[in-house]
């Protein structure tokens, strides 16, 4: 047996080359195995694997060796990697190989996680990192990363909804820098808004701030619409898919309809999230234009928690049609994976409270997720967060925002 093994990595390695760093994982318990790694822009290219012909590449060895106890129960084991310290324009994606066989890709390019669940059978893979930018020449030369491989277990099969929780993480930036350009959307130099937002909101000086939205349920945020191939009206109406423990649905036409946003090249799910500012008095005396999102899984916000979901809303999937589409539609769906959070970045369009009437001093930024019931979910009783934030400058023509360190919830 001993032979036979040496033979088979021998041929795993002439199949797959050597890239300039190697770790190796086993699930073989209840508990995760984690690694690490970093991919290099330079890293020499590899002829033999697809994915790493024209990126570079770092390669993990994985196996699964379950005893029977867990092998016996519903799920997966989730391979999972997350970028350290990396930029917003930093991206990498992974392929699965068992042997000369590709088994799985994850290609997303927005975000700094990434998983899939493997079959609980006893298997070896080699796993391939690879470079994976949105804008390639954006990209940090090196990405590092950390690697996760855990057995995870799914409810039995049984006719039981598995409802979504939505929750509000609290905003970890507030700023009133200038945004890069966003697609054909940019700011006046010195200025902290985009032409769009001033064309649109009469915007003179904006807050920006960063927001994201977890699911913390048992099942996925999942919303569906569609439009004839090759049309996007204004608005179109859209559903929610709700799961059973069984892996049947149904779909429920209670979430409205979805906007086409000519700025972002896409449709909005409406009043999924909307965020304002108060003062000491508690009175509302700003609110942000923004409450349409295109959901996506972009971070795992609780790494290494049992129950993360894999990657099923992938970023930036939301804009284009589902490969699967049926002829003469374009189906499109967005949502949030169980375990999962959907991150907007401070410097995307109308990710902004417009604040040009205040005056200095500490305020509260509240953001609500669901504020108008639509979707359907566990418990709304995280669905909202407030955090302080003391604004110094709104006369001048340098303001700076400080959030606080304690935020509460509503």
């Amino acid at each position: 047996m001993k032979g036979l093994a040496l033979l088979a990595a021998l041929l795993l390695l002439l199949t797959h080359p050597a890239t300039a760093g190697t770790g190796s994982v086993v699930a073989n318990s209840d508990r995760p195995d984690f690694w690490k790694g970093e991919v290099r822009k330079t890293d020499p290219r590899l002829r033999d694997v697809p994915e790493c012909r024209t990126n570079g590449c770092d390669r993990a060895f994985v196996s699964v060796r379950l005893p029977a106890g867990l092998r016996a129960k519903p799920g997966g084991v989730e391979l999972a990697i997350r970028a350290v310290g990396a930029t917003p324009d930093d991206s990498l994606g992974f392929v699965v190989y068992e042997g000369s066989r590709r088994i799985a890709l994850v290609d997303a390019q927005i975000g700094p996680a990434r998983s899939v669940w493997l079959p609980k059978t006893s298997a070896r893979y080699t796993v391939y990192v690879f470079y994976n930018p949105f804008v390639p020449e954006l990209g940090s030369d090196v990405v590092r990363y950390e690697g996760l491989l855990e057995n995870e277990n799914s409810p039995r099969a049984s006719s039981r909804e598995l409802l979504p929780d939505l929750e509000v993480l609290p905003q970890r930036y507030a700023t009133f820098e200038t945004p890069p350009p966003f697609f054909d959307d940019v700011a006046a130099p010195g200025s902290s808004c985009f032409r769009s937002e001033v064309e649109e909101q009469n915007a003179r000086k904006c807050l920006r701030f960063g927001q994201a939205m977890a699911n913390v349920g048992e099942g996925p945020v999942d919303v569906r619409y569609s439009t004839p191939a090759g049309q996007r009206p204004h608005e179109v109406p859209g559903s929610q898919r709700i799961y059973r423990a069984d892996g049947t649905f149904r779909d429920v036409p209670s979430v409205g309809v979805m906007h086409y946003h000519p700025i972002h090249s896409h449709y909005h799910f409406e009043d999924f999230s909307i965020s304002t500012l108060e003062n000491s008095a508690g009175a509302v005396v700003a609110t942000g234009k923004k409450n349409g999102f295109c959901m996506a899984d972009t971070e795992m916000p609780w790494w290494a928690r049992k129950g993360n979901a894999p990657q099923s809303y992938p970023a930036p999937r939301c804009l284009d049609p589902e490969p699967s589409s049926p002829p003469g539609v374009d189906a499109f769906k967005n949502g949030i994976s169980r375990g999962w959070a959907d991150e907007y970045w401070w410097a995307l369009p109308d990710q902004m409270i417009e604040v040009s009437s205040l005056t200095d001093g500490t305020y509260v930024l509240v953001t609500r997720v669901d504020p108008t019931d639509k979707l359907r979910e566990a418990s709304d009783g995280n669905n909202c967060v407030r955090i302080p934030v003391t604004l110094s400058g709104l006369a001048t023509g340098t303001p700076t925002a400080v959030l606080g360190s304690t935020p509460s919830r509503c």
